[in-house]
């Protein structure tokens, strides 16, 4: 991707030109590009996303511009339903899709797709997977929902469970280690040690995945890992703390793949309206051998 940002403040003999016309003016953009950034949603103006392209823009105020003319065009393909009930929606999110808006884009992105999709539905996010990480991802479909369901995931009254594929065994184990993001490194990435900025306490359990757990899969080093919060990266960077990064993560060192090798795969909470145990699956599909 070949994503380009811009941060500026309105100038006062700026203040009469349209949003297109300014963008055009204090960026490297064309005025068709910075239409194309405003349909695509990567126009913020005060922290707010802005796609009228005729709007004008006090002067004083932030405008933040992002670009990516790599994007592909904006993802039709259905979304499977792993559960669904009156309050709640579970989905099994493909790779490479999003959880929510980017910097350049909120079309292509697992939110506006099931937007698309259920039209008749206001969902409510409590969790997120990174973009190349498939599997379970649970919203509330309804506002009595919220409650419990923040609850659980912020306070961990769950059980989360992913498989990965890394390139050399790995013994059952515990990583408890901060987790932060790395002070000037780009491509932003996080880690357990260096200069880290605004490390938070983070823990994941390893294991080996068992035979049955890992029949129909691809051969490999199979492992399923669970974890106790929920930061940022945090199995990839726990991971990469003990030498054995995920196949296909080359933003943390693993074994070049076609893909990154981490499934959301099961996940068992109390149901945040009926308090009656829900355990939900998404079988790994995408690595079946």
């Amino acid at each position: 991707m070949t994503l380009r940002k811009w941060t500026f403040t309105v100038d006062p003999e700026d203040a009469e030109l349209r949003l297109d016309q300014l963008i055009a003016k204090r960026t490297e953009l064309s005025r068709r590009s910075a239409r194309e950034a405003l349909k695509l949603g990567g126009v913020q103006v005060d922290g707010k996303r802005v796609k009228v392209a005729g709007k004008v823009v006090k002067p004083g105020i932030e405008v933040r511009v992002a670009f990516d003319p790599d994007l592909p065009p904006v993802p039709t393909t259905p979304i499977p339903v792993v559960f669904e009930d009156a309050w709640l929606l579970a989905v099994d999110k493909p790779a490479g899709l999003a959880t929510q808006g980017t910097w350049a884009t909120d079309r292509h992105d697992l939110l506006a797709l099931l937007k698309t999709q259920r039209p008749d539905l206001k969902l409510f996010l409590h969790h997120r997977l990174d973009q190349g990480t498939s599997g379970l991802l649970v919203l509330a479909k309804d506002a009595k929902a919220n409650p419990g369901l923040a609850a659980a995931f912020a306070g961990r009254d769950l059980e989360k469970l992913y498989l990965a594929r890394i390139s050399e065994p790995l013994e059952a184990c515990t990583v408890e280690a901060p987790i932060g993001r790395l002070r000037g490194a780009d491509p932003g990435r996080f880690g357990c040690s260096g200069d880290l900025l605004d490390p938070k306490s983070a823990r994941t359990d390893f294991r080996p995945a068992t035979a049955e757990e890992r029949e129909g899969l691809v051969p490999g080093h199979w492992i399923v890992a669970r974890i106790h919060t929920g930061r940022t990266h945090q199995i990839r960077v726990h991971l990469t703390h003990l030498g054995r990064p995920i196949l296909g993560d080359a933003l943390y060192g693993g074994q070049p793949s076609d893909r990154i090798w981490l499934h959301a795969w099961r996940l068992v909470l109390k149901h945040p309206v009926t308090g009656e145990p829900l355990q939900l699956e998404a079988p790994p599909a995408r690595f079946r051998s």
